[in-house]
């Protein structure tokens, strides 16, 4: 008796990218339901209810966005999650700023599901905005990474610093603080020139043109003698000289920076 022909094994990519497809294209419909029940938290006699269906609907969209490889997706639920959280107990009408911060997580995974469709793997601009979006809800404060070995510098920086809601980590090893920056989201890099094993132009640089959500960043350099004025997308934003005017220029520069940061928050919340 002949042996029957093998059947041909089935195609698995095609199969997950046809389930990704289709998952992005219910998506949308998907948003809209969640969309209408954070519109209509602010109807206080239905709060809870509400509540409580919104806050399962975000939770499953996370879970199925991982499954489907798309954890952007995911990390938008997540905070999402977070800020919802902070209204759980609310006994009276939550403020109107809750919905408005719950929509704009909604506008970023409509941003993200056009990207994906598109064919789009990176999503770093969508990062940067949900990390701007975290310092709106978490109240104005920014993360600020200084690498220098001067403590005199160090601790004028900090000084300088202390004018604003900041929280600020110092390292002296430029190819150390490259690790952190590529794993760490930070609003402001302050280095200077000379630091240990990376020089701090080469850091910046190597952040700029990484993609891992800090090329955007505000960044300042410190430098021992004066440095030419830098244009390229990859350069710092201030280069402050160690000069007669150096505290004066590095307060002016970090100002410009928390100027520039705030300006982005508003942006967004508007």
């Amino acid at each position: 008796m002949a042996d029957s022909p093998a059947r041909p094994l089935p195609d698995v990519q095609a199969m997950l990218c046809q389930l990704r497809e289709n998952y992005l294209a219910e998506l949308d419909g998907k948003l809209g339901d969640l969309e209408s029940d954070l519109l209509a938290l602010d109807r206080i006699e239905r709060f809870a209810d509400v509540f409580e269906r919104a806050y399962r609907k975000v939770h499953s969209l996370k879970g199925s966005a991982g499954s489907h490889g798309l954890p952007i997706i995911s990390k938008i639920c997540h905070q999402l999650e977070e800020h919802l959280n902070l209204f759980s107990n609310t006994p009276a009408k939550p403020p109107r700023e809750m919905s408005d911060r719950c929509l704009a997580h909604i506008d970023l995974m409509r941003k993200a599901r056009d990207q994906a469709q598109a064919g789009g793997e990176h999503f770093n601009d969508i990062e940067d905005e949900l990390s701007t979006l975290r310092t709106l809800l978490l109240g104005e404060r920014y993360s600020v990474l200084i690498v220098e070995t001067s403590k005199v510098n160090i601790k004028l920086c900090t000084q300088i610093m202390k004018r604003y809601p900041v929280q600020v980590t110092v390292m002296d090893n430029g190819y150390q603080a490259l690790e952190h920056l590529l794993q760490q989201k930070y609003h402001l890099l302050i280095t200077g020139l000379e630091v240990k094993m990376l020089n701090g132009l080469a850091l910046v640089a190597a952040v700029r043109m990484s993609a891992r959500g800090n090329q955007d960043m505000q960044a300042i350099l410190l430098s021992s003698s004066k440095q030419p004025p830098f244009k390229r997308n990859v350069d710092p934003n201030y280069i402050v000289p160690r000069d007669s005017k150096f505290a004066e220029n590095l307060g002016s520069a970090i100002d410009s920076c928390v100027a520039a940061l705030r300006e982005k928050v508003e942006g967004l919340a508007r």
